[in-house]
């Protein structure tokens, strides 16, 4: 599918597909002082707005995600940077303006297709380069310059472990101004290798963005600030008296001898800035968020439809969409599909496996093999249960000598992530008790394993799937809602309709709506893809809440327009006739509803003409919903109602009813202007430009004889 990532091979992800286009990043809240403002100026290159870029035909960049053929000179001076790779590259990947590295500020990079371990990954032989610039031991200048690093190295042959360059000259031989660690290293080094090198930081981030301020004066040497704080004083230049000649940044000339960083600013001056004018330099270092960086990364568990979930860049999408609402800097998932490492077995997802062996007749009570918690099918509390072989292969997964995620990448887990209900929902509606005490027991045993409490780690769960039986479906559903609204529980339903999504692998007609065949038991991965899209405004939000924020401050998240409760829901059914219904609908992030498709034929509406869930009575679909106004939609049922409307249960949908892709009654945000600096699929695509579904009835709602 265009635009899809999707598994390439055993942990490395593609992307197909160009990368998106979108909006100009805003200018924002700071209004000085820049570089501009100290005499002398020779070069300034911003890549932090796109006013400062040209595209390969030196016309202004218009838009985020475009091509860049060079980072303009803002000086007048005529001495623009170009992309630089080495010369038998003959195909280099592209550098691109890309929004919202630094806060709402962007950067110029190479972002490569292949994300090998983390997202953004960034091309092995990519730099820029500047035509000519003084280095010299007998020169004063000074060189001011800001990066942001995603990771340390990824997917070189064999440079991932290599310090990476910031700052090169290729006088002479080639030497390296400034350098920083990679590999789990910690040092920014001035003039490594020479003789009198020095560490100016011993605490460098693994992630990390940073601005520094190089001066040299002739007989004096080089004096260095970080993040505007001296950090060397009349270190000895080892360059000759003269060293002028062209510069890499980034990249050192070699082979893959990329920094695999981000671009955003560097400035220069060919004298040695006085103490008044590094203070004024220091002061414009206020518009770039400085200092250490967030990762997201999401630990994925789960049966066959958390690995078709994953196949589908699910998980991928949804960490890339939270780091787009705080801010971070990078994005993954961390998951293990059963039979991948073995000796012992480590995995996190495993195909058929449910919570716990309650649900007969697979996993029944007694029986331990393949599950993650062990009913010993005595009627104890879930809370005394021992763990199941899956958890054990969880626990080598993450912990012990045998453990295939580090130390520093379970740190970044921010969220747990369930895609997960299929055989647990094959359970009788009396289970529902049972079912949720073993979601809070695995759930509190994952989190003790991460050594996090709920408030640190939430879990972020979908409304169940439509699966084989009714009443277990909506077991689940009820109770994935009733524990999603205790607040110490810390679990966000990221997907509030599942059932708008087609059996894998059916056929379809997107013009009809219409599908036939397919696996019924998973769901199709472009259905799995959009979840993971929609998911992220609940996630995001959450994460806020949490005060995960990287360069975007809580206080910056717009009050309105960007979904906060997962979609417009049903609050009211009004029992207009025996046949004819009112819904009210209250609105999230939209204004209007759409009546789409299958959804004009009364797709996924139904009423219980008595009974209940535990004992259902008699089911009546609808035969046709169409648009009141923008808060009510009128649907026809295709037979009469019989029961007294407090003994009839409306459902949006009921059990495992399967409505459909493209069925669902919607709302309009996908045509709504977002909110100022909240444009995600400006930022990162038309693909995320959703209108959110109608959500899932958790609990039926039951008819009401009076109008809303």
């Amino acid at each position: 599918m265009p635009g899809s990532p999707v598994l390439a091979s055993l942990n490395k992800r593609v992307l197909t597909g160009p990368l998106p286009a979108g909006s100009a990043p805003p200018v924002g809240l700071f209004a000085g002082p820049y570089p501009s403002d100290i005499s002398g100026l020779s070069g300034w290159w911003d890549a932090g707005l796109l006013s400062g870029l040209l595209d390969a035909s030196g016309a202004p960049v218009a838009v985020v995600n475009d091509i860049v053929g060079a980072v303009l000179d803002k000086s007048g001076q005529g001495q623009n940077l170009v992309p630089y790779h080495v010369v038998f590259d003959t195909v280099p990947v592209v550098t691109l303006a890309v929004p919202r590295v630094n806060g709402y500020l962007g950067a110029v990079g190479a972002p490569d297709a292949a994300i090998v371990n983390y997202g953004p990954s960034l091309d092995a032989d990519w730099g820029l380069t500047h035509p000519g610039l003084e280095f010299g031991a007998g020169a004063a200048w000074t060189r001011y310059f800001v990066w942001t690093r995603p990771n340390w190295r990824q997917g070189a042959y064999s440079a991932n472990n290599e310090p990476i360059p910031l700052i090169h000259t290729t006088a002479g031989s080639g030497t390296t101004i400034l350098q920083a660690d990679s590999a789990e290293g910690s040092n920014l080094t001035l003039f490594p290798g020479a003789g009198g090198q020095v560490v100016l930081s011993g605490g460098l981030a693994r992630r990390h963005s940073h601005a520094v301020i190089l001066r040299n004066t002739p007989g004096v040497g080089v004096d260095v600030w970080l993040d505007g704080v001296q950090v060397a004083v009349a270190v000895a230049n080892p360059l000759p008296a003269s060293a002028n000649a062209p510069v890499l940044l980034l990249h050192d000339g070699s082979f893959q001898g990329s920094a695999q960083c981000w671009f955003h600013e560097a400035a220069a001056w060919e004298k040695a800035l006085n103490s008044v004018e590094v203070q004024v330099l220091i002061a414009a270092q206020a518009r770039w968020v400085l200092g250490t960086r967030r990762g997201v990364n999401l630990l994925v568990m789960g049966q066959s439809n958390a690995a078709w979930f994953i196949n589908a860049g699910g998980p991928l999408a949804l960490a890339q969409g939270i780091a787009w609402y705080l801010g971070a800097v990078a994005y993954g998932f961390t998951a293990s599909i059963s039979g991948s490492d073995i000796s012992p077995d480590r995995y996190s997802v495993v195909s058929g496996h449910p919570i716990s062996n309650s649900s007969p007749p697979l996993f029944p009570p007694g029986v331990g093999e393949g599950t993650f918690l062990t009913n010993p099918g005595d009627g104890s509390d879930p809370s005394t249960w021992s763990v199941g072989p899956d958890f054990a292969a969880l626990t080598a997964y993450l912990t012990g000598s045998a453990a295939l995620v580090s130390a520093v990448d379970k740190a970044d887990i921010a969220f747990l992530i369930w895609p997960w209900s299929e055989q647990d929902s094959t359970m009788p509606y009396a289970n529902k008790n049972l079912y949720k005490a073993t979601v809070l027991q695995l759930l509190a045993m994952t989190r003790a394993l991460l050594g996090r409490s709920a408030a640190q780690l939430p879990l972020l769960a979908w409304n169940a799937i439509p699966y084989e039986t009714d009443d277990g479906v909506q077991m689940v559903r009820e109770s994935i809602a009733d524990l999603a609204a205790v607040e110490a529980n810390n679990i966000v339903v990221f997907a509030a309709q599942t059932a708008d999504s087609n059996p894998l692998n059916a056929s379809y007609d997107p013009t009809t709506g219409l599908f036939s065949g397919g696996d019924p038991a998973h769901r199709d991965e472009p259905d799995l893809l959009r979840y993971g899209r929609i998911g992220v405004h609940a996630a995001g939000q959450a994460a806020v809440a949490m005060g995960l924020s990287d360069t975007i401050a809580a206080v910056q998240l717009p009050g309105s327009g960007l979904p906060m409760k997962g979609g417009p829901r049903i609050v009211h059914v009004y029992r207009a006739s025996d046949t004819n219904l009112v819904l009210t609908i209250a609105h999230d992030a939209g204004n209007d509803l759409l009546v789409p498709l299958q959804a004009e034929n009364g797709a996924g509406f139904a009423v219980m003409d008595g009974g209940s869930v535990a004992a259902p009575g008699v089911m009546i679909t609808a035969a046709a919903a169409t648009r009141v106004d923008a808060t009510h939609i009128a649907v026809t049922l295709s037979q009469p109602i019989a029961s007294p409307s407090a003994e009839a249960l409306f459902f949006y949908p009921y059990g495992s009813t399967q409505i459909g892709r493209g069925d669902a009654v919607t709302d309009n945000l996908a045509v709504l202007t977002p909110p100022a600096n909240w444009n995600i699929g400006g930022d990162l695509g038309a693909a995320w430009n959703l209108s959110f579904p109608l959500q899932a009835t958790a609990y039926p709602i039951v008819l009401s004889d009076i109008a809303a």
